[in-house]
């Protein structure tokens, strides 16, 4: 066969090839529109923060120790606040709005996305309806704009692309079993509702590896790069050692991401899996361990600042600042709750662990002004304020009198200054 045949047979096959990715393209044309189908988000300032942080207290079991079926109601008004929180920290979202609405059975998510750089502003406005059908939740049919596409595409759609993070990422399967978890779904306008078997084991591994899902074959490596680095720097800890500061670590750990980046290497990267490998060694569970040597790793010599500062740093540079400040004040308002009390140095920790890992990756020049900072540190408080136990454990009918919620000025007030603290460190304040 001369070339030209054979060039000549080939395009029939190419185009069929080509094919779906030609109808694909004309479908998300043709679903283009000139006017958003949801007008504007919700803003999402300080007051609507607290109400998400007080709807996870407020619903969250008393003894998360403690296994068992957790009964959730959400109205659309919650929906809708979860919804414009998440597209807020989705970089590629932040532009987009969401509206949910409940009816007797169903529900639909209308979600409107503006093109960038498109002209004349359009948008990519989607719909879909979810009906309750055996206590499940089943996707029915999405529109494009005025473009239908079925359910049972949907549904091979979606399962295509659960394959595709399943074998993309080496930790997505994590979230397979609390997928799995969830049962009795119902719609009744203007609630959904739910119920959740409360395993304690599977919420600890997703909480424990939040930061972690998402993981690349790369990031993993990348990871095991600085957890040998850590093995080594642990290694020639005394064998008598039961702690070891924080302070003799991390100068260590930054100083070989600046080896890496020096050699090429993504900076904000290398800082992102330099806190993942640490927040991996402090929040193993040695009581289930092999028996080796674990030494606890300590800011200011208390084991419980440490986990704090490198646990929100770590979902900070993962996830970003909005979502590790959510989690972390949440966890302290159930502590007031429900168990050791509201602790203003806890919330120092887990506010100084988000300044870091937000100036660890927040871009490439942020990334190694963090990168040389860290690595000539010489004490603790170079990033982390000196903190005292006053205020340490208060109830929350203590707090509520001191304070009386976490609106108030005083309250405020005293994020202020611990938010000045943190300015004035040596870490935050590089020129």
């Amino acid at each position: 066969m001369t070339p030209f045949r054979a060039q000549g047979s080939l395009r029939p096959a190419l185009l069929l090839l080509a094919l779906p990715v030609i109808l694909l393209i004309a479908l998300l044309l043709l679903g283009l529109q000139a006017q958003p189908s949801v007008p504007r988000n919700l803003t999402v300032d300080g007051v609507a923060i607290t109400a998400i942080e007080d709807m996870l207290v407020d619903r969250a079991p008393a003894r998360v120790g403690r296994a068992g079926e957790l009964q959730l109601q959400l109205d659309e008004s919650e929906l809708n606040l979860l919804a414009a929180f998440a597209l807020q920290n989705i970089p590629a979202l932040r532009g987009a709005a969401a509206r949910v609405s409940v009816g007797n059975q169903s529900a639909a998510l209308d979600l409107s996305v503006p093109l960038p750089g498109s002209g004349p502003a359009l948008f990519l406005n989607l719909h879909i309806d979810v009906a309750a059908v055996d206590g499940l939740a089943v996707p029915g049919t999405l529109w494009i704009g005025r473009i239908p596409v079925p359910g049972a595409a949907m549904r091979l759609v979606a399962g295509a692309g659960e394959r595709w993070l399943a074998s993309s990422y080496v930790n997505f399967e994590t979230l397979r079993p609390l997928r799995d978890s969830v049962r009795d779904v119902d719609f009744s306008a203007p609630t959904a509702s739910f119920t959740l078997n409360w395993e304690p084991q599977l919420m600890a591994t997703v909480q424990n590896q939040a930061e972690q899902l998402l993981l690349s074959a790369d990031d993993k490596a990348r990871i095991e790069h600085y957890r040998e680095t850590l093995a080594v720097l642990l290694a020639a800890v005394p064998a008598d050692t039961r702690s070891i500061a924080l302070g003799e670590l991390l100068p260590a750990l930054f100083r070989e991401a600046l080896v890496q980046s020096a050699a090429g290497a993504d900076p904000a990267v290398e800082n992102r899996s330099v806190l993942q490998a640490l927040s991996l060694y402090i929040n193993a569970d040695t009581a289930q361990g092999s028996g080796e040597r674990h030494p606890q790793v300590t800011l200011q010599r208390r084991s419980d600042l440490a986990q704090h500062f490198v646990s929100s740093a770590a979902m900070t540079a993962s996830v970003g600042p909005d979502v590790a400040s959510l989690l972390a004040t949440s966890k302290e308002a159930h502590d007031a709750r429900y168990r050791s009390g509201f602790s203003f140095s806890d919330l120092t920790a887990n506010m100084a662990g988000v300044a870091l890992g937000d100036a660890a990756t927040l871009n490439a020049a942020s990334a190694r002004r963090l990168q040389q900072a860290l690595a000539h540190s010489t004490a603790e408080s170079d990033y982390m304020p000196v903190v005292s136990r006053d205020n340490a454990g208060l109830s929350e009918e203590d707090f509520l009198e001191q304070f009386q919620d976490r609106n108030s000025p005083a309250y405020l007030e005293r994020l202020g200054t611990i938010n000045a603290q943190l300015a004035a460190l040596p870490v935050f304040n590089q020129p």
